[in-house]
């Protein structure tokens, strides 16, 4: 082994950019095909992951009509959980443009972001339920408004009669009237609901969450005076879907009407999924075609190098080398170039995998 070593600390020195240009080709095909292997797993399981961490909602309810009695929908056998929101964004932020098109339907009552649809906290924390002044928000609103963690939004609410009169107002601008709220954002978040409405993605305005606190202590500048403002809701089925035609039963039955509006949100998780699941075949199948297209790319580098120690290595027998140790002399370089390769591929691999997800999933 030792005149393995000697030969081979002999050949690196007259051959040292023959093994380095051989050591980068290898770690740029190792992490090429790492990278997308590891970046392909990632997105499969990217909305499974999700999903098991969040007590997802099942189903959006909506009735759209106002004074509707969620409560006797809440004792219904097949209900693990409910959050309910309010229909409007008829509230002003100062810090947004007034086109910004954000998804902001504030939530109500205490289940929200707590036993369903529990956000990942990505940032921050999550609002204290009975403060007002306190949103979270998504990843593709801080992105796209510049505005993050700490950062104050001015909340601009209307009076409950200007709020009653804004459905007749045929599309006049009418400014804010009611009490303002200076609200800090305290948490950046990700939920299935929020990407499941759009609020997060790629041509999507973003959206943010309130603390339930702000319906409860202003709730009759976001329902009006009247209170005919429009609460719907969304629910976790114990069961998961297969609860669904018996809750839909249970709904029908205490609410007596058979009209009402179910978003079935399992469906939609599946399609998710099975977009994931696209993209994470179409990146497996690159990663196989660049792992083919790298073998043989290095390959014939090693075949090049191999042919060219050849001459030199035969010349060892007439010292008293023996076939065995002229072969690994041979062989050496190579090895020595994948290990190291290898390494560096590793490292690149772990280095591209915050660039991972991508897509969907990401």
């Amino acid at each position: 082994m030792a005149t393995v070593l000697c030969w081979f600390r002999l050949d690196l020195r007259r051959r040292w950019r023959a093994l380095l240009v051989l050591v980068l080709l290898i770690a740029f095909a190792a992490g090429t095909v790492m990278t997308a292997v590891a970046g392909a797993r990632r997105g499969a399981t990217a909305g499974d992951r999700l999903l098991a961490q969040t007590l997802p909602a099942t189903v959006v309810v909506q009735p759209n009509q106002p004074g509707f009695d969620w409560d006797a929908v809440r004792v219904l056998p097949e209900v693990a959980a409910l959050a309910t929101f309010v229909l409007t964004d008829e509230y002003g932020i100062d810090e947004l443009p007034p086109d910004a098109g954000v998804t902001r339907y504030p939530l109500g009552g205490n289940e929200a972001m707590r036993t369903i649809e529990r956000p990942v906290v990505l940032e921050g924390r999550l609002p204290d339920p009975l403060r007002a002044d306190e949103v979270v928000i998504g990843p593709t609103f801080r992105d796209r408004y510049g505005l993050d963690v700490g950062d104050t939004l001015t909340l601009r609410l209307y009076a409950p009669e200007t709020l009653d009169g804004l459905v007749f107002a045929d599309g006049a601008v009418v400014e804010p009237d009611g009490p303002v709220v200076e609200a800090r954002i305290v948490g950046l978040v990700r939920s299935p609901g929020q990407l499941l409405s759009g609020d997060e993605g790629p041509g999507t305005a973003g959206g943010l969450l309130t603390s339930p606190g702000l319906v409860a202590q202003y709730e009759a500048n976001l329902l009006g005076a009247s209170g005919q403002g429009i609460v719907n809701a969304v629910v976790r089925l114990d069961g998961g879907e297969a609860a669904l035609a018996d809750f839909k039963a249970g709904l029908e039955r205490v609410s007596g009407r058979s009209d009402i509006a179910l978003w079935n949100l399992a469906e939609e998780a599946r399609h998710v999924r099975d977009v994931t699941d696209f993209e994470a075949d179409a990146l497996l199948a690159f990663a196989m075609a660049a792992g083919v297209a790298a073998a043989f790319l290095v390959g014939q580098a090693v075949v090049r190098f191999a042919a060219a120690t050849a001459a030199d290595v035969d010349l060892l027998s007439a010292v008293g080398m023996t076939p065995r140790q002229n072969a690994w002399a041979g062989t050496a370089g190579p090895l020595a170039a994948g290990v190291v390769g290898a390494a560096l591929g590793t490292a690149g691999s772990v280095l591209a995998s915050r660039w991972f997800p991508i897509g969907t999933a990401a």
